[in-house]
């Protein structure tokens, strides 16, 4: 039996936020405004509305339903500040227009493989952990690495992913298969980091210097 779609407020932009993955908004064009105002008058604990990637008007077929979770300030003329929650994916159908803004026919879109290569996450953790203690300078707290679905969203959303990965990561039904992506992108990034960032903190320094004489 085919599962009715789902009818959803859109948001396009030139990003995305993964499912498990936290990002602030500001809200200032009036047909958002008007959005985030219907949103929030009748919140949907399962998204409140979807994130679509568009650029240079293409739109991505998968996107992630969204969960407003803080409003960080309310500026004149209704614009706001806010947090959302990626909370699920979904693959974007038919667009409508009830409203400023459209809202598109959404359905579900979930993993084939339901279960993950358990080693591999291992890797993908170090390396992780490895990652944030050469940009922060601090240890990740253990309970970050705990292993749930949707690990590898997770991992991602901290780890500097590009738009590119991103979409493959949103286009996968394997966790054992975002893994092993997420895994290549650390295995490259990570010495970049470590090469990078002493280059950064001198010209940090040397530019402190100059304005200290």
């Amino acid at each position: 039996m085919t599962e009715t779609p789902e009818r959803l407020p859109l948001f396009p932009l030139p990003m995305m936020v993964l499912p498990g993955e936290v990002s602030a908004l500001h809200i200032f064009e009036p047909r958002y405004r008007e959005m985030i105002a219907h949103c929030r008058a009748e919140p949907n604990p399962r998204g409140d509305f979807v994130i679509q990637y568009e650029e240079d008007d293409r739109s991505a077929a998968y996107a992630t339903a969204v969960r407003i979770t803080k409003i960080l300030e309310e500026h004149d003329e209704g614009m706001v500040d806010l947090l959302v929650e990626g909370r699920r994916r979904v693959e974007v159908l038919d667009r409508v227009r009830f409203h400023l803004y459209h809202s598109a026919d959404t359905r579900p879109y979930e993993d084939e493989e339901t279960d993950w290569d358990d080693d591999l996450a291992t890797r993908v953790y170090a390396l992780h952990r490895q990652l944030l203690v050469t940009v922060t300078g601090d240890e990740p707290p253990d309970s970050f690495y705990n292993r749930e679905a949707g690990i590898a969203f997770k991992v991602a959303a901290c780890a500097g992913v590009d738009n590119r990965t991103r979409l493959h990561l949103l286009r996968s039904t394997s966790e054992t298969e975002r893994l092993r992506i997420v895994e290549t992108h650390l295995q490259d990034l990570l010495p970049k980091a470590r090469d990078l960032l002493p280059r950064l903190h001198t010209i940090a320094g040397n530019f402190a210097l100059t304005q200290a004489v």
